[in-house]
């Protein structure tokens, strides 16, 4: 069995280390899915000692360019497979075009495995301009995955092995194409690879023991969770249309984690209010499939289920607070989220966009008002009388690309 709940202890993640595909995010941050400009040298000392905190708990880290270069060099079928990608992966045009890409095609048993790879991530566009003295190329990095370290998106793990995802966004399509490499080469079972015109992201998957809730609209579609409905053995299924963020800025909501996440056994953290304006659909497994069992709010269903709720506030919310990852029941690894929202006033102030313009408005007033309450999540009662333990890790610069560190560990196995 791999994941059966979020609370169940936590054995393996995948993560991916940023590298130089986040220089080309940021270079443009609007266009690649960013929030804004963040450091890049922070953000890679932020990763590492979240790798670091989860092995320190027993977790073992993969990384994922590591996994795949190290399968590459032990195993030829392997890199073989890699190959065949690699070659849909670069292009080469202008003069002598043909030649070129003829070249790199012979020499393709000379580059080792860290070349491959950086292929594979940046996709890179060789423009050859000839002249009477010299022969000059220039470079053009298609589309350089920039949102790779984000590693929940790509797929879901279930009980039985991976569902490959397929991604909404562009900027991110073709991330699950890498994602896919690296269980291959841990030898996972992949059970279900998503088709057109399905979309489906890790994000709005949450295992909660004998059921599952499977978020859709912005990132994941009906026609995605539909195509897996099938495939996930729980007794029910629920359904969760994801609402709109009330301060008009739905790259808040993106994914069911940004404001819904499970602590431990019995125990959920999100906001009440989004929770109240998510319409879900629950099904029960039945002798012949699925059947219909009713409608509901995610807030109503949860309660129905028995589950105890902590309610974040909107601007924790906003700052990433329910996006945490689960280490065991009760036990969490938790965002600073006053550094965080901190570091969004920042970057806020420097977009001109107008919804980015309101929100700003809406986490200074916010943050006011949490900063003379004098609690700010996870240093509040309530959390502490629910038993959670919790380990605070500055991520600040890391969730300048829109999310957390639930978004940034894909789970791979929980005891």
């Amino acid at each position: 069995m791999l994941v059966r709940s979020e609370w169940d202890k936590l054995s393996e993640v995948m993560v991916h280390r940023p590298g130089v595909e986040m220089f080309y995010g940021l270079l443009y941050p609007r266009a690649f899915l960013y929030e804004g400009v963040f450091s890049m040298d922070e953000a890679l000392y932020e990763h590492q000692n979240m790798e670091h905190v989860m092995m320190s708990e027993g977790v073992t880290v993969h990384r994922l360019k590591s996994i795949v270069i190290q399968r590459m060099r032990h195993s030829s079928e392997f890199r073989e497979t890699v190959v065949s990608i690699v070659k849909s992966s670069i292009m080469y045009k202008g003069d002598l075009s043909d030649d070129a890409y003829t070249d790199f095609l012979r020499n393709l048993a000379s580059y080792d495995p860290e070349a491959l790879f950086n292929i594979l991530i940046l996709r890179p566009l060789i423009i050859i301009k000839r002249t009477k003295t010299n022969t000059i190329a220039r470079i053009i990095n298609r589309n350089p995955m920039a949102n790779l370290y984000y590693t929940r998106d790509q797929q879901l793990v279930v009980k039985t092995g991976v569902v490959i995802g397929r991604m909404r966004m562009p900027q991110r399509r073709l991330e699950p194409t890498i994602t896919e490499l690296f269980f291959k080469a841990l030898n996972t079972p992949i059970v279900y690879k998503l088709i057109k015109p399905g979309f489906l992201e890790g994000g709005d998957f949450m295992p909660m023991g004998d059921f599952a809730i499977v978020g859709y609209g912005w990132r994941s579609s009906f026609n995605g969770v539909k195509q897996i409905m099938g495939l996930l053995d729980f007794d029910e299924l629920v359904m969760a249309k994801l609402p709109k963020h009330p301060w008009g800025d739905d790259m808040l909501v993106m994914h069911l984690d940004t404001y819904f996440n499970v602590a431990g056994d019995g125990l959920v953290i999100g906001n009440e209010e989004l929770m109240k304006n998510t319409h879900v659909i629950v099904y029960a497994r039945a002798q012949d499939g699925l059947e219909k069992l009713g409608e509901s709010t995610l807030l109503d269903y949860i309660k129905q289920r028995g589950f105890n709720i902590i309610n974040l506030s909107v601007i924790e919310q906003a700052a990433f607070a329910s996006n945490f990852l689960t280490l065991k029941d009760r036990r969490i690894l938790v965002p600073n989220i006053e550094m965080n929202i901190k570091k969004m006033i920042k970057r806020l102030r420097s977009s001109d966009d107008p919804v980015r313009q309101a929100t700003l408005q809406y986490v200074e007033s916010g943050y006011e008002k949490m900063k003379s309450e004098g609690h700010i999540f996870p240093y509040r009662p309530d959390v502490l009388n629910e038993g959670v333990d919790f380990i605070t890790i500055d991520v600040s610069e890391l969730v300048g690309g829109y999310g957390g560190v639930h978004c940034a560990t894909a789970t791979i196995r929980r005891s």
